[in-house]
C-alpha cells in the first residue's frame, strides 16, 4: 500500500507540475496565431466561471494520466522514487515527442516561432527523426524496464495498452441489404477545393482517388459559389436560392435569420424515407447552428464559451498529447471545434458508422461529409505537411499559415513563403483526396457502390496569392480562384464519360440535378435548374451566377490597394453575443450597411461584372477571361448588359438607380 501511495504522489505531482507550467507559459486566447488583448480581457472578467471549471476539468484528466502511468510504473514494479519520476518523464516526453511529429501545427507557438534551439528541436523532430524511430522507441524502454525486473509479460501488457490507445479502430465494412427504389446519395466536401488544384483538371500534383472518380462520372469546370463562405455556400446548395432570398449572408446571422422560410434538399428527401446524415469538423459549425432538416448531425457548435473552452485546452500541449486519439474527442469533444487539430480520419469513421446504421435500419441514405482540412491554416498530419514543402524552408509558415490578420492581404509575402503555402495547402488537398479513397472502399466493401450517388464538393475556392488577389475567400470577387467550387457528380446507374462540363453552373443548381438523379420533384421555391441533361451532353450555353463578398474582418478591405467600400469597423466592433445561446450574432445596427456595402457581381462564362460601393458612389469592373476590360473599349453588348441580369435574377429585391447605383430592398 505504501508503495502504490508513493507511485500515485509522484505521477500526480508531475501532472500538477506540468498542468500549472503549462498556465505560466502558454496561457492566452489567441485564435490561430492572432492575439487582441482587449478581447483577452473581456473574457477573463465575464467568463470566469467557464475557465475555471473547464480547466478544474483539464487538471482532472491531467490526474487521470498520472493514474494510468503509476499504474504503468507499478506493473514494471519500478520502485526508486527517481526511477518512478524519470518514468513518467520518459511517458510525458514520448507522447508529446510522437504529437509533434504527428500534428506539428499543434506545437508551432511554443516551439516553432520561438525560435533558437526549440525550432531546431520542432525541425529535427518533423524532418529528420522517422515516425518508425519514435514508435521502436517506447517498447524497447518498457521491455528494457520489465527484462531487469522479469516482467516482460506486464511489460508486454503496457505496449498492449499504449498501442489500443494511440491507434484509432477503423470502421469496418457493413453487408447492404437488398437494394430498394430509391439509391444512396453521398456528398464528399472539403472546404476551400479549388477544381484547378485536382490534377483530373490538369494540376501537377496528383489527386488519385478523387482522379478514378471524376473519370466515371461528370465534372463541372465552373461552378460558382454564390458568397464563399461556408454558411451562405451551404444554403445557397440546400435551399436553391441565392443570398438575398435566403438571408444567410454571413457567419453571425441573427436568430430570427436562422429561421429558413424555404423548404431544403434535405426536407425534401427526409419525405421520400432517406435518412439524412451531416458529419463535420471545425468547418462544419454552421449545422449546429442551422440544421436544414438533417435526422443526424456531428458538428461542433460555434459559441463564445465553446471558443474559450477551446483555447483552454489548445495551451495545454503536454496534454494534448495524449488527446490526438478518439478517446480525447470523446473526453472533450470541443476538439472537434480546433482549427489547428484538423484530422479528416475522424469525419471519415463517423460517416462509416452513419451508413452502417441507416444501411442496419433498410433506409436509403442522403450523407455529407464535410471536411475542413484544405480551409486555412492549412495544417495537417504527418506524412502530409512535409508531402509537398522544401525541407530547407525556415519561413514563419513551416507547418501552417500563422498570423491571419497580419499577413491578411498577401502584399507582404515573400515569394518563397507564397510557395510554401501553396504546398501546405496542396498536401492538405491529398490529405482529403486519401479520404475519399477511404470512402470508396468501404461503400465498395459494403457493396453499396452498385446504389450511391457520389457528389464531389467544395463550398468555395480560394485564393492563393494569385495576381496579388491576396490568400482566403469571401473577400473580393476578383479572379476565378475563391467563388469557382468543386462539383463533380459520379451514377452507378449511368456513364457520364469523364465529361467536363465548361460552361458557368451555380450552386443553386446542384439540389435540383440531384433530385432530378432519384426523380423526386423539387419544391416550387427552388430556382437552380437541373444540370443533368449537361451531363448527358445536352447542348448549353451556361447559367448567369449571382455572386457577392461577405462581412470583412477589418476597417480596411482587403486586396483592394484603393479602397472602394463602405465604412464600418473591425469584426470585434460589430458583433455581439446572443445570451440564450452563447452564439456569436452581427449587432442589428450595422445589419443595412454590411449587406448594402457587399461587393456584388455577375459571370457567364467568360464574362463577369462587379460593382463595389462606398459612401459616396461605386466603382464597376469588367472582365473578359478573368481580365480587366476598360469601359471605354468595351464592345460586346452582353458584357456591358451583365449587371441589369441583377434584376432577372432577383425581381423585386434590386433597384438600380439612375446615377447607376444598386440599392437592395431589405426586409
Amino acid at each position: 500500500m505504501k508503495n502504490f501511495k508513493k507511485h500515485i504522489w509522484i505521477g500526480l505531482s508531475w501532472s500538477l507540475l506540468l498542468f500549472a507550467l503549462s498556465f505560466i507559459l502558454f496561457f492566452n486566447f489567441s485564435y490561430m496565431g492572432v492575439r487582441d488583448q482587449s478581447v483577452e480581457k473581456i473574457i477573463t472578467a465575464n467568463f470566469k466561471t467557464i475557465i475555471v471549471l473547464f480547466n478544474l476539468k483539464i487538471l482532472f484528466i491531467y490526474g487521470v494520466v498520472a493514474l494510468i502511468v503509476s499504474l504503468f510504473s507499478l506493473l514494471l514494479r519500478i520502485e526508486r522514487r527517481g526511477n518512478i519520476f524519470l518514468f513518467h518523464f520518459f511517458i510525458w516526453f514520448w507522447f508529446l515527442l510522437r504529437a509533434v511529429k504527428i500534428s506539428p501545427q499543434l506545437f508551432v507557438d511554443p516551439l516553432y516561432l520561438k525560435g533558437g534551439i526549440l525550432q531546431n528541436l520542432q525541425i529535427f523532430i518533423t524532418d529528420l527523426l522517422p515516425l518508425w524511430v519514435i514508435y521502436a522507441i517506447m517498447p524497447m524502454v518498457v521491455l528494457a524496464a520489465a527484462w531487469r525486473k522479469k516482467r516482460l509479460p506486464h511489460g508486454l501488457a503496457v505496449i498492449v495498452l499504449v498501442a489500443l490507445f494511440i491507434f484509432p479502430f477503423k470502421t469496418t465494412a457493413v453487408k447492404a441489404q437488398k437494394a430498394g427504389a430509391r439509391p444512396n446519395i453521398l456528398i464528399l466536401g472539403s472546404d476551400s477545393l479549388r477544381p484547378d488544384h485536382l490534377s483530373y483538371n490538369g494540376y501537377f500534383r496528383p489527386t488519385p482517388n478523387i482522379d478514378r472518380l471524376l473519370a466515371r462520372g461528370a465534372n463541372f469546370l465552373n461552378a460558382k459559389s454564390s458568397l464563399a463562405r461556408t454558411f451562405s455556400s451551404f444554403t445557397s446548395v440546400f435551399t436553391s436560392t441565392f443570398p438575398p432570398d435566403h438571408r444567410i449572408r454571413h457567419m453571425f446571422p441573427r436568430p430570427e435569420e436562422l429561421q429558413l422560410r424555404m423548404p431544403t434538399l434535405i426536407q425534401a428527401l427526409k419525405k421520400q424515407g432517406y435518412d439524412t446524415g451531416m458529419i463535420s469538423d471545425f468547418a462544419g459549425d454552421i449545422f449546429a447552428r442551422l440544421g436544414y432538416g438533417f435526422d443526424h448531425i456531428q458538428a461542433p457548435h460555434l459559441t463564445l464559451p465553446n471558443l474559450i473552452k477551446q483555447r483552454s485546452l489548445e495551451f495545454h500541449y503536454f496534454l494534448l498529447s495524449f488527446l490526438i486519439n478518439p478517446i480525447g474527442r470523446d473526453v472533450f469533444p470541443v476538439m472537434w471545434l480546433m482549427p489547428l487539430n484538423i484530422d479528416p480520419f475522424y469525419v471519415t469513421n463517423t460517416s462509416k458508422r452513419f451508413i452502417r446504421n441507416t444501411v442496419k435500419a433498410g433506409k436509403p441514405f442522403f450523407m455529407v461529409y464535410f471536411s475542413s482540412n484544405s480551409h486555412f491554416p492549412y495544417g495537417s498530419q504527418y506524412p502530409y505537411y512535409q508531402m509537398y514543402t522544401k525541407r530547407s524552408y525556415r519561413g514563419p509558415h513551416k507547418f501552417r499559415k500563422v498570423d491571419m490578420m497580419k499577413t491578411y492581404s498577401g502584399f507582404d509575402q515573400s515569394p518563397e513563403n507564397k510557395e510554401q503555402i501553396v504546398a501546405l495547402y496542396d498536401g492538405a488537398v491529398r490529405m482529403f483526396d486519401d479520404q475519399v479513397g477511404e470512402m470508396l472502399g468501404f461503400l465498395k466493401k459494403s457493396g453499396l457502390d452498385r446504389d450511391t450517388i457520389i457528389v464531389l464538393f467544395s463550398d468555395h475556392g480560394e485564393s492563393l496569392y494569385e495576381n496579388g488577389y491576396g490568400t482566403g475567400h469571401g473577400d473580393h470577387l476578383r479572379g476565378p480562384y475563391s467563388n469557382n467550387m468543386v462539383f463533380g457528380l459520379y451514377s452507378p446507374y449511368e456513364d457520364f464519360g469523364g465529361r467536363r462540363i465548361v460552361p458557368t453552373v451555380r450552386d443553386i443548381d446542384i439540389a435540383p440535378t440531384l433530385l432530378d438523379l432519384v426523380k423526386i420533384n423539387p419544391p416550387a421555391s427552388f430556382k437552380g435548374h437541373s444540370l443533368l441533361p449537361v451531363m448527358r451532353g445536352g447542348e448549353f450555353a451556361g447559367y448567369p451566377a449571382y455572386m457577392e463578398t461577405e462581412l470583412w474582418y477589418t476597417p480596411e478591405t482587403p486586396y483592394i490597394k484603393n479602397r472602394v467600400r463602405m465604412a464600418y469597423p473591425g469584426i470585434m466592433k460589430v458583433i455581439e453575443l446572443e445570451p440564450q445561446t452563447g452564439e456569436i450574432i452581427l449587432k442589428k445596427e450595422f445589419n443595412d450597411v454590411v449587406i448594402q456595402g457587399k461587393y456584388r457581381g455577375v459571370q457567364l462564362n467568360n464574362r463577369k461584372y462587379i460593382y463595389m460601393p462606398d459612401e459616396q458612389g461605386f466603382q464597376e469592373e469588367w472582365f473578359m477571361d478573368e481580365k480587366p476590360v476598360a469601359r471605354e473599349a468595351i464592345q460586346d453588348d452582353e458584357l456591358l448588359n451583365l449587371k441589369y441580369k441583377l434584376l432577372e435574377l432577383f425581381k423585386d429585391k434590386f433597384i438600380i438607380l439612375r446615377s447607376g447605383r444598386i440599392k437592395e430592398r431589405i426586409e
